[in-house]
């Protein structure tokens, strides 16, 4: 019986079983439930500005297009980054997230284009497509908003995605090895650029020394948060190549006993992070109003479907 078929027999006893995990999690790290309306003006902006760049942004859906993606940067940024001063900084955000999200959907099925992107982008050539040819144009102004060290960890994180994309679609139907116990945490760390969105948390003016050591449990919160608070719609859409259902099959457990595993890793990594930046207020400050922003990105953005949970 596939997962899908699984989930329509079992819906209430299994939305009830999430939902109580959710809510425990939140309880854990401190974040309520809450849900931030679309920032329409942000989104204004970054459609101006990707014009601007010259980035397709054509409404034609037999179109290659950044356009129907960025409502999915606007969220993360007016949820997650709220606490960023710069205007330029938080529309940076917006298509940055824009841009994977489109990597991401766009090329699950025929990768060919993202295959050859690194070594294109490093040859500086032009690439197979004009979104991600808008990509390979935008990368560099990672260094506009970050100092050189924290701006070198940003890029590499992106390009670790960009080839875990094509990881990921090489390897569908990969038999999972039972020893290969590092396998799942290794692929989902290079999937989702969440080195990316740790330092993004911290204001530039914050020496870099005051936080960077928390790095490694900033990942595994944001990672591991994006794994429990997407589980509810990946299971019901009965996928199987996701980071809960790699981990399950790897460990021979349930999905569900995956789920609450990570779900637990989420409240200690997040505990850890507290303890390592205690030291410098501002610090702490932008760690708290981001994890609670970077919940509201999820429960605010209909994609995750948390709603049909928490309606």
């Amino acid at each position: 019986m596939s997962i899908s078929v699984a989930m329509n027999n079992t819906t209430s006893v299994q939305k009830d079983a999430i939902r109580k995990a959710i809510k425990s999690l939140l309880k854990q790290i401190d974040v309520p439930y809450n849900v931030t309306p679309y920032d329409q003006n942000l989104h204004d902006i970054c459609c101006q500005r990707a014009v601007e760049q010259g980035y397709p942004m054509g409404s034609d859906r037999s179109e290659l297009s950044l356009l129907p993606f960025i409502p999915s940067g606007v969220i993360m940024s007016a949820t997650a980054y709220t606490h960023i001063e710069s205007e330029a900084t938080r529309v940076f955000i917006a298509l940055y997230t824009a841009f994977l999200v489109y990597v991401d959907d766009v090329y699950e099925r025929d990768n060919s284009a993202v295959r050859v992107f690194i070594e294109r982008f490093v040859r500086g050539e032009k690439q197979m497509e004009p979104v991600l040819d808008g990509l390979a144009r935008f990368l560099p102004e990672i260094a506009d908003h970050y100092e050189p060290v924290v701006a070198n960890i940003i890029l590499t994180a992106t390009l670790n995605l960009i080839n875990a994309s094509t990881l990921e679609f090489q390897t569908q139907g990969m038999k999972a090895s039972l020893a290969a116990k590092g396998y799942p945490k290794f692929t989902r760390q290079m999937s989702g650029s969440s080195e990316t969105y740790a330092l993004m948390a911290f204001p530039r003016h914050i020496p870099m020394q005051n936080y960077i050591q928390c790095l490694p449990e900033a990942v595994m919160y944001i990672g591991y948060g994006n794994d429990v608070l997407s589980f509810y719609k990946e299971e019901v859409a009965g996928e199987t190549v996701n980071y809960i259902s790699v981990l399950a099959r790897s460990q021979g457990v349930s999905n569900m006993q995956a789920f609450q595993q990570l779900a637990d890793e989420v409240a200690k990594s997040d505990a850890s992070v507290c303890q390592i930046v205690e030291t410098d207020p501002e610090a702490l400050d932008a760690w708290v109003k981001f994890k609670d922003g970077y919940v509201r990105f999820h429960t605010s953005f209909d994609r995750y479907r948390l709603d049909e949970l928490f309606d």
